[in-house]
C-alpha cells in the first residue's frame, strides 16, 4: 500500500455510503500509507516513564491532508473494516491533527512489552482507536492477554443515568468489575489476576466528572497492590490553556470532586497523573508510566483536533456539551433546570418562573457571553431512562435560554454561569435556595454560597477565584507535557 493515492471519485462507484464515510476510508487509508516507524526514548521520572515518539513534521499525503505521526499504525486489513454510525467513530480521521496515547499501545516495541503481561483496562465506550476499534477488541486480535476489565460511572457502554450504581458483567468470559456499583476501587482480588493496569478514558476537564476520581483510586491502588498503571494520554476537550473556579476545599472533598482542582482544570489525564504524583496527592510510590500524544497543542479545544467526538456519558453527546458543562453543570446545585430531561443537556436552561426575554437582554451583550448566543426557549424536561430519570421540573413546563456555541475559543462556562447567577439574584432573589451541601461540594468551597446569602459581594467572589486561578496555574506548569 506504498504511495496509496486514493480517489475519493473512483470510490464512490463501489461503496456508496455517502462523503461522512468516505472521509472515514480516506483516514483509515492515511494512516496505513503515511505511518513512520520512529525510535522510542524514555524518559525516567523517579517510578514515571514517559514513552517519548520524537515529534516529526506534520507527515504529508496524497489526500492533501496531513498528520503528527511518530510511531506506526495499525495496518488496517481492508477485509476486517467493520462500519459503524458515523456517531460513534471518527468521520473525518483523514484531518485529525492528533495522534492518540492507545494508538502507540500496537507498535511492535510496545507490543513487545505487553507480551507475557497479565493485563487490566480501565475503559469504556470511549476507549476506541480512530478507527473505531474498541480497545479490548484490539488487545484480543493482537492476542494480548486481557484479564479483567474496569469501567467508571455510566458503565462499559455509558448507558447508565448519572448517580445509578453499575453492577459487574463479563464480555467473553473476562470479568468487567464495576467501580461504580458496590465499590468504587479495585480490590486485591480482583487485581491479583493482572499485572498492570491501562487507563484510557475520555473526560471532560472538569473537577466534578468522575473519571477523574477513578483514575485517583487507580493509581492509589496501584501503589497499594505494587501494579504498574500506564495511563493513554487523551485529549482535554476545553484545551490546555484556560483554567476556571475555585480550588476545592479540603472540607467539601467527595466522589464528585476528590482533587484540589479548580473547576475547569487545564489539563490532559497524563499531566494530571503526573500533577497527583507530584503534589503528594496520591502515594509517590506508584509506578506510573505515561504514552503521550502526538500534535496536541494547549490551544487546542476538541474541534481543532480533527478527532470525532464519542459520547462520554449519556448528557454529555457532543464537544458542545462539554464546554459547558463545567458552568451548567453548577445549576443543578440551584434547582434550575440546566437542559437535563431534553435532547440539550448543558445548551440550555430554565425553569417555570424564569422570563427569557429578560435573561436574554441582561446576559448577551456581557463579554462573560462571549462566543454564545442565547434565544429564548420554552420546553418540558422529561424523563428519558439511559440519560435522566428525575431532571429538575420534571414533565412542567420551563421558559429559559437556548445556547449555541459559536466560537469555542471564547467561552468561559464559569464565568458565564456565574454571570448568570448574578442576574437570577437579582430578580429572583426568593427562587434561589440552594442546600449548602450539594452546591459546595459542586463549587468547591461555600464562596458561592456566601455570595447568594449575601454574605460576600461579586467582585469578592471573582476576586477570590482568580486568586486560585493564579496560584494553580503557577503549580500545575511543571507537570506539562505539551506546549
Amino acid at each position: 500500500m506504498k504511495n496509496l493515492v486514493v480517489s475519493k471519485k473512483r470510490l464512490a462507484k463501489f461503496i456508496p455510503l455517502g462523503l461522512g464515510l468516505l472521509g472515514w476510508l480516506s483516514g483509515v487509508l492515511l494512516s496505513s500509507s503515511s505511518s513512520q516507524i520512529f525510535g522510542l526514548n524514555k524518559l525516567h521520572l523517579s517510578n514515571i516513564t514517559l514513552e517519548s515518539f520524537p515529534q516529526k513534521s506534520p507527515v504529508s499525503s496524497n489526500l492533501g491532508t496531513s498528520l503528527y505521526s511518530s510511531s506506526p499504525l495499525p495496518r488496517p486489513i481492508l477485509e476486517n473494516i467493520k462500519f459503524f454510525p458515523s456517531n460513534k467513530l471518527s468521520a473525518h480521521p483523514a484531518e485529525r491533527k492528533v495522534i492518540l496515547g492507545n494508538e502507540k499501545l500496537f507498535t511492535p516495541s510496545f507490543l513487545t512489552k505487553l507480551k507475557g503481561l497479565r493485563i487490566g483496562l480501565v475503559v469504556n465506550q470511549t476507549s476506541r482507536l480512530p478507527q473505531g476499534e474498541p480497545l479490548w477488541e484490539a488487545m484480543r486480535r493482537h492476542n494480548l492477554e486481557l484479564k479483567a476489565i474496569f469501567t467508571p460511572e455510566h458503565g462499559l457502554e455509558a448507558k447508565s443515568e448519572a448517580g445509578r450504581a453499575v453492577g459487574n458483567s463479563s464480555w467473553r468470559e473476562i470479568p468487567v468489575y464495576s467501580l461504580y456499583g458496590h465499590r468504587y476501587r479495585p480490590s486485591a482480588q480482583q487485581l491479583a489476576a493482572v499485572d498492570v493496569l491501562i487507563y484510557d478514558l475520555q473526560d471532560v476537564g472538569t473537577r466534578f466528572y468522575t473519571y477523574i476520581t477513578t483514575l485517583k483510586y487507580i493509581l492509589e491502588a496501584g501503589a497499594l497492590h505494587q501494579k504498574k498503571i500506564i495511563i493513554c494520554d487523551r485529549p482535554n476537550p476545553l484545551g490546555g490553556e484556560k483554567i476556571e473556579g475555585p480550588l476545592l476545599q479540603p472540607q467539601f472533598k467527595s466522589f464528585i470532586s476528590a482533587l484540589p482542582l479548580p473547576i475547569r482544570y487545564g489539563l490532559t489525564p497524563g499531566e494530571l497523573a503526573l500533577m497527583m504524583k507530584g503534589e503528594g496527592w496520591i502515594p509517590k510510590e506508584v509506578e506510573l508510566e505515561i504514552i503521550p500524544m502526538d500534535g496536541w497543542r494547549r490551544s487546542y479545544l476538541w474541534s481543532d483536533t480533527g478527532l470525532t467526538w464519542i459520547p462520554t456519558s449519556p448528557n454529555i453527546p457532543h464537544p458542545e456539551n462539554a464546554y459547558l458543562f463545567p458552568g451548567l453543570g453548577l445549576l443543578g446545585g440551584l434547582r434550575i433546570n440546566q437542559g437535563l430531561g431534553s435532547d440539550f443537556p448543558f445548551l440550555r436552561l430554565g425553569a417555570p418562573w424564569l422570563d427569557p426575554v429578560l435573561l436574554q437582554k441582561e446576559l448577551s451583550s456581557l463579554p462573560a457571553a462571549a462566543g454564545l448566543s442565547l434565544e429564548p426557549v420554552d420546553y418540558i424536561p422529561q424523563a428519558l431512562p439511559g440519560k435522566v430519570l428525575t431532571p429538575p421540573f420534571k414533565n412542567r413546563l420551563c421558559h429559559g435560554l437556548q445556547i449555541k456555541v459559536e466560537e469555542p475559543s471564547l467561552i468561559e462556562p464559569v464565568n458565564f454561569t456565574l454571570h448568570l447567577i448574578k442576574v437570577l439574584k437579582k430578580y429572583y432573589p426568593d427562587k434561589l435556595n440552594p442546600t449548602p451541601t450539594g452546591l459546595n461540594r459542586l463549587f468547591g468551597s461555600s464562596l458561592l454560597y456566601d455570595y447568594l446569602r449575601d454574605k460576600l459581594s461579586f467582585d469578592s467572589l471573582i476576586k477570590q477565584i482568580k486568586d486560585d486561578t493564579r496560584k494553580f496555574d503557577l503549580k500545575r506548569r511543571q507537570y506539562f507535557l505539551y506546549h
